[in-house]
């Protein structure tokens, strides 16, 4: 679990089949994905979280749930992810989906942004954290850049939305940019890491 000022970011439980298949069948929420999704059964959302469940500690992907630190039950409100981690070139692609349209702005989804950089560049040492994003998602972009990521190039008209195509957009932070970004401020606390890819339940 790692605990930042608002946010926590937890492991998957059964519990959060709900909550994900609601968000996963709502077009104001998955046409931001930078992923093709299309609608899912309750059966296909259970057989997702089963699989998180059975990859704890897979060494290339960990995925947290993100859940508001003021609940006292931590229930899913999204969740943010590094995928393809490379060890050897220390590199990794980052996602993060907020479920709930009733939360999106409020500045969650950059808390969760700021914790899981920390992860990644503080335990994982990755040197660096790639992304994609639609042209036309510009609050997720702004949110982005505020966090330290820079524009690196674009696939033109990848997508097609609204009647039109769109620009898949790369970003990437080096750890160099985050600790500037940073600055003197210690590492988020994590606990229970035997989840945590690449550990072993402790992180001596």
């Amino acid at each position: 679990m790692i605990q930042g000022d608002r946010v926590v970011l937890r492991e998957f439980r059964r519990e959060d089949i709900g909550p994900i298949h609601q968000w996963v069948n709502n077009e104001n929420i998955i046409k931001y994905l930078a992923f093709p999704l299309f609608p899912q059964t309750l059966e296909e959302t259970t057989a997702f979280v089963e699989r998180q469940l059975q990859k704890k500690g897979a060494p290339n992907e960990g995925i947290f749930v993100i859940a508001l630190k003021d609940d006292p039950k931590l229930e899913y409100i999204g969740s943010i992810g590094l995928h393809a981690i490379d060890y050897r070139n220390r590199h990794c692609e980052l996602g993060i989906v907020i479920g709930r349209e009733d939360l999106l702005g409020k500045g969650i989804g950059a808390e969760a942004i700021r914790l899981v950089l920390g992860f990644a560049f503080d335990f994982l040492n990755m040197h660096k954290v790639n992304l994609r994003v639609y042209e036309y998602n510009e609050r997720a972009r702004r949110c982005y850049a505020k966090a330290g990521f820079k524009e690196e190039g674009r696939i033109r008209e990848q997508r097609y939305y609204g009647g039109r195509y769109w620009d898949e957009i790369l970003m990437g932070i080096t750890k160099e940019e985050y600790l500037t970004l940073r600055g003197t401020g210690r590492p988020r606390e994590i606990q229970d890491a035997s989840w945590i890819p690449g550990t072993k339940g402790t992180l001596e």
